[in-house]
């Protein structure tokens, strides 16, 4: 009894040895990682001029540390399978390979996340969008889906679960969502699409077919809000605007043109006409002397000679009042030359039969 009492004592104290060895092996391999994979990880980092490789690098140093863990547990339960039995080994290695895919599962969502965030947050800043704000949670929440259920198909395979029936089911609730969804996700990928397209930003003033204008207010991930002159805000479908032809003031720069028609009595000095207005255009303030502002004679009108003349302010948000000042000018200068704005008139010639 005493003899199988201390072999029993002298297999513990092996047992202990091997598992003090093997924890010891396990934080020196972990030291010896982390400082390897710190000194090559600063010289790839050093080569770019981004964030993205770094804030990776910390999140691989710092899951490393588990997976030497996990990898020091199993062989310290291998060790002690002896004294625990076989059977018990078996769950905690199975336990064991769970919490391995799941950490590797966890850390790939992580790498993703950043990646998104740092492209979205890029093409945001070069696009002058919030297409990080807008989409960024959810393509997160794709890839997170989608890691997820790749990692939950790895264990069911590991333990020969037959995963058909839940794939088959997974299929037809998505078919069933997307069917009724359809709308929403039609706005969706029409948000997508004016994301990258860009034919407007947030802060253009545009005009819709049904002749509404305003200025863009918010590009969302279902909705474009639109508010007007009277402060009224519209909100469009995404899937509505993007099938319509829209006009923007805004785009590919803020000059327009600030175009005036007026009628003259027949007789008017056309070229006399002409030159007042040009050069009322050229001493208000707003309009810019390049493209210079011209006048032209248009058509022959029932009662008047029909003008037009034409000059360009620097940003659309100024070209209503200015217009209004330039009406007011014309109109005076013309009652100072004399020159008539004739009203609409008819000859009518009455013939006297007998």
């Amino acid at each position: 009894m005493n003899f199988l009492q201390q072999i029993t004592n002298q297999h513990l104290w092996i047992n202990l040895a091997w598992i003090v060895g093997i924890a010891a092996v396990a934080w020196l391999s972990f030291k010896i990682l982390e400082r390897v994979l710190r000194r090559l990880g600063k010289r790839i980092t050093a080569m770019t001029r981004t964030e993205v490789d770094d804030k990776i690098l910390e999140l691989v140093d710092r899951f490393l540390a588990r997976v030497i863990l996990i990898i020091a547990l199993f062989f310290i339960g291998e060790r002690l399978s002896t004294f625990v039995g076989e059977r018990i080994f078996r769950i905690f290695q199975e336990i064991l390979y769970v919490l391995i895919v799941l950490i590797v599962t966890s850390l790939v969502i992580r790498i993703f996340n950043l990646l998104i965030d740092w492209y979205l947050k890029r093409v945001a800043d070069r696009t002058e969008t919030e297409i990080d704000r807008e989409f960024g949670p959810l393509i997160k929440r794709i890839i997170q889906i989608v890691t997820l259920v790749t990692g939950l198909l790895v264990i069911f395979n590991h333990f020969n679960i037959d995963a058909k029936g839940l794939i088959t089911t997974l299929g037809v609730g998505s078919l069933a969502i997307a069917l009724a969804a359809q709308d929403t996700l039609a706005n969706m990928i029409a948000g997508f699409v004016i994301m990258f397209d860009r034919p407007f930003r947030v802060g253009d003033r545009i005009k819709m077919p049904n002749g509404t204008i305003g200025e863009i207010t918010e590009i969302g991930l279902r909705t474009v809000k639109l508010l007007d002159f009277e402060k009224n805000l519209h909100i469009v479908p995404n899937s509505e605007i993007i099938k319509s032809i829209v006009v923007n003031y805004s785009y590919p720069q803020p000059l327009v043109r600030v175009k005036i028609d007026v009628g003259v009595a027949y007789g008017t000095d056309l070229d006399m006409a002409k030159h007042i207005m040009v050069d009322v255009y050229k001493k208000h303030p707003k309009i810019l002397p390049d493209p210079e502002p011209r006048a032209y004679f248009i058509h022959f009108g029932d009662s008047s000679l029909d003008l037009t003349v034409i000059g360009y302010v620097s940003h659309y948000s100024e070209a209503w009042v200015t217009a209004e000042e330039l009406r007011s000018g014309i109109y005076n200068a013309f009652n100072q030359h004399q020159i008539e704005i004739p009203f609409p008139q008819r000859v009518v010639h009455i013939e006297k039969t007998e």
